[in-house]
């Protein structure tokens, strides 16, 4: 692990049964900036671009917000707004039609995790911990993602279908902020989150790092650098 390194990580190997998902002690990552250097919608929007599915202009203008948004941070407001515009832009499309896309995408974005962030994946498999990737990217990215690093569930924003076409609308909590809480237990459960380990890089995980036993900021923006080194939270650089 490269960069400044606070807090300590030791793992013990606990004995479980494999299929008791709720005795087993668990880590959770969010994807962008924390597992992957980069940005997971960013990719998915070029190559929606790219197909034709989406225009250049309406590409540029919403990848401009995320940048606003990632450094500047945004209000409940701007954030469901966001939200809106980028369910609009797969609004009827066949589900179909975006499948392979998402999978060609999630294969290539699943190379780019640096050495020291594989270590840390394959040290919390190697004790036996049950790896989540808890992302606000869609819900078909992050499992295709997932399941080529090795972990063992996924769960992003899922968008509804109805007659095969994406509406538009959510099915479900989106996975940001308390959102992702929520999500966590929609998809899993009841998770017991006294062992749990959580992994992410931006203030708006707030609510997901302080509700685990073990908070680890990664790449953290300012804000949430800031309420690492007040709690004495590991912080990892990740070069």
């Amino acid at each position: 692990m490269t960069g400044p390194v606070r807090g300590s990580l030791v793992f013990t190997a606990p004995s479980i049964d494999a299929e008791a998902v709720p005795a087993t002690p668990i880590a959770l990552f969010d994807l962008d900036r924390t597992l992957l250097p980069g940005s997971s919608l960013e990719a998915l929007g070029r190559a929606l671009a790219a197909e034709g599915l989406v225009s250049r202009r309406r590409l540029v203008r919403a990848a401009a917000e995320q940048v606003r948004f990632t450094r500047r941070g945004a209000s409940d407001a701007t954030v469901a707004r966001l939200c809106r515009e980028g369910l609009g832009v797969i609004a009827g499309i066949e589900r179909e039609r975006l499948v392979p896309l998402v999978h060609r995408v999630g294969r290539e974005l699943a190379t780019l995790p640096v050495p020291a962030t594989r270590a840390l994946l394959d040290r919390h498999l190697d004790a036996g911990h049950f790896c989540v990737i808890l992302s606000a990217s869609p819900q078909e990215l992050v499992e295709v993602i997932c399941a080529r690093l090795g972990l063992h569930r996924a769960v992003g924003t899922c968008a509804e279908v109805v007659d095969g076409r994406f509406t538009g609308a959510l099915d479900g909590a989106f996975c940001y902020g308390p959102g992702k809480l929520a999500r966590l237990r929609q998809a899993l459960g009841s998770v017991d989150l006294a062992q749990a380990w959580a992994y992410a890089d931006s203030i708006s995980d707030l609510p997901l790092l302080a509700a685990c036993a073990h908070p680890v900021a990664v790449n953290p923006d300012r804000a949430l650098r800031k309420v690492a080194r007040t709690n004495t939270w590991p912080i990892f650089d990740v070069g």
